[in-house]
């Protein structure tokens, strides 16, 4: 009877591993909310993860504040927990390629901006693509602010004016002193490409000097007389405008811009336009659920949150939605226009 007992029990015992392991509804390693790779599932994502939101640029800048002030949204939204991590160098290109090397698990993803990847893209200043190498989720973001400023001449910097009081005073003078006026650049992105528009379009040449990628570091040298003149987001330069430090020489955007009272080149005769788009990125091979996920979360902040339109407001942007097919239409056509500027 002993026997026989200890067989049964044995039987029974064998048959419940037999069933935890690999009996039906069950997978192997799981926890709620995550598949059996470790990452949430499209419809539970972040799940209990915590999600890295790579950016390009330094904190305190306007790509900055756009993405902190989404996933702070998100992040309430959801209950996740979303870590923003800002990782510099190349003008974004480290930061794309570290997302893009990461595993496509929707642990990680990129926030970016057009006004850099696409000219990248479009000057072959990397050797991947923006457009065709990730997996694209959406836009969230649009600035058209972007402004060219030079020092005040009767500010507290004035001891490195040139003595212009707008546009048409620094032409003169790179015109008559070709190489002369210092611009501040950052190879192959926007600033580059405007820089050269601008040379193209009114007959100069500039000479064009690299010191630093983010606005901050680049606004720090003109403050300090290293460079004549720098294109910025107007939010990074509205306050050194306000104390009559710097002047705006013009902004390039289509058409005036509420709450910004100085001129468009467009408006004084040079058709120079940059619109930054901001972007959010995984790599490729990213399960399509969880990128529909975070995608229809940032339409309902974007379209449906008016704190975050404020928010934007305040730096002179605006909300924009647009979805991961758009993107994946109307950034490879701005690229090839970007492309032809260029040529021409």
């Amino acid at each position: 009877m002993k026997r026989y007992l200890a067989l049964v029990l044995a039987l029974v015992m064998s048959c419940a591993v037999l069933t935890g392991c690999g009996g039906s509804g069950t997978t192997s390693g799981t926890t709620s909310g995550t598949t059996s790779g470790g990452s949430a599932s499209g419809g539970e994502w972040p799940g209990k993860n915590t999600i890295t939101v790579t950016l390009p640029y330094s904190a305190g800048g306007d790509t900055d504040t756009y993405c902190r002030q989404l996933f702070d949204r998100i992040q309430k939204k959801t209950g996740g927990t979303f870590v923003i991590t800002n990782l510099t160098g190349g003008s974004g290109i480290v930061a794309a390629q570290d997302v893009r090397n990461k595993p496509a698990d929707g642990k990680t993803l990129l926030f970016t901006h057009t006004g850099s990847s696409l000219v990248q893209e479009a000057t072959g200043t990397v050797d991947f693509s923006f457009t065709t190498d990730f997996a694209n989720c959406c836009t969230v973001a649009l600035d058209q602010t972007y402004s060219l400023v030079a020092i005040a001449p009767d500010g507290q910097y004035k001891q490195y004016s040139r003595g212009w009081h707008n546009l048409e005073d620094m032409l003169a003078d790179a015109k008559a002193n070709p190489g002369v006026v210092r611009y501040s650049t950052v190879f192959g992105s926007t600033t580059e490409y405007v820089g050269t528009q601008l040379e193209k379009q009114a007959g100069v040449t500039f000479d064009n000097i690299d010191v630093g990628t983010s606005a901050g570091d680049r606004l720090a040298a003109m403050l300090g007389g290293q460079v004549d003149i720098l294109a910025a987001n107007y939010m990074n330069v509205k306050d050194y405008i306000e104390n009559g430090d710097l002047i705006c020489l013009g902004v390039m955007a289509n058409e005036h811009v509420e709450g910004i009272d100085f001129p468009t080149f467009k408006e004084q005769g040079y058709n120079i336009v940059s619109a930054k788009k901001y972007e959010i990125k995984f790599p490729v091979g990213t399960d399509q659920a969880i990128i529909d996920r975070l995608a229809e979360l940032c339409r309902e902040v974007v379209e449906e949150d008016p704190s975050f339109a404020e928010v934007l407001g305040t730096y002179y942007a605006q909300p924009l939605f647009r979805d991961a097919a758009t993107m994946n239409t109307e950034d490879p056509a701005e690229v090839e226009e970007l492309k032809a500027g260029l040529a021409s």
